[in-house]
């Protein structure tokens, strides 16, 4: 009979558990706080959880593939690419992405972290994409300012994500409203 009542628990966990990861909406993902792989790969142990990244990442990038339950905000389908993180930077070297330039594929998707020198945030030059893009890009950036400009992120270990899913391939350059006077600006390319 206890078993009975352990299997019952476990299925009903599971189905609240399903339940739960189904009920978000874009909105409930711009935050990224949804465990992603990585924070649970064993390859990236040391990689940063949405919520607190470690000091090793100050330095290099990391990647990681995403699954359906994984994906962050405004990703319009479940997508199968990777997560891309950039450091937003500033300090005494200056005001910085870290790295500078990344290549993503389309279905991948780029999460930045505040880490220091807030407040920063993500905005792309309209004439400094690929044609017929900035609809797109703008339909996958949740949380918004104004068009193609990202919300501020004042605190350390805030996130911003930004999928580039179903965006032609070429050149994004972007920069942080905040500091583009002090040169903090960068570039994706989609390949």
């Amino acid at each position: 009979m206890r078993s009975l009542h352990r299997g019952v628990a476990f299925g009903l966990v599971a189905v609240v558990t399903t339940m739960v990861g189904c009920g978000r909406s874009d909105s409930d993902r711009s935050t990224d706080t949804a465990l992603t792989p990585a924070a649970t790969s064993p390859q990236n142990a040391s990689a940063p959880t949405a919520d607190a990244p470690s000091a090793s990442t100050a330095t290099s990038p990391s990647t990681s593939p995403t699954t359906a339950a994984t994906v962050g905000p405004a990703a319009p389908a479940a997508s199968m690419g990777r997560v891309v993180d950039v450091q937003m930077l500033g300090d005494a070297s200056g005001y910085r992405f870290a790295p500078v330039t990344v290549t993503v594929k389309r279905g991948d998707r780029i999460r930045w972290t505040m880490v220091s020198g807030a407040p920063h945030n993500v905005a792309f030059w309209p004439d400094s994409i690929p044609a017929g893009a900035a609809a797109k890009l703008g339909a996958n950036m949740s949380k918004t300012m104004s068009p193609l400009t990202g919300r501020l992120l004042m605190t350390p270990n805030e996130t911003y994500a930004v999928s580039f899913e179903g965006l032609p391939a070429g050149t994004y350059r972007y920069f942080c409203t905040p500091h583009l006077a002090l040169g903090m600006k960068a570039v994706v390319q989609v390949e």
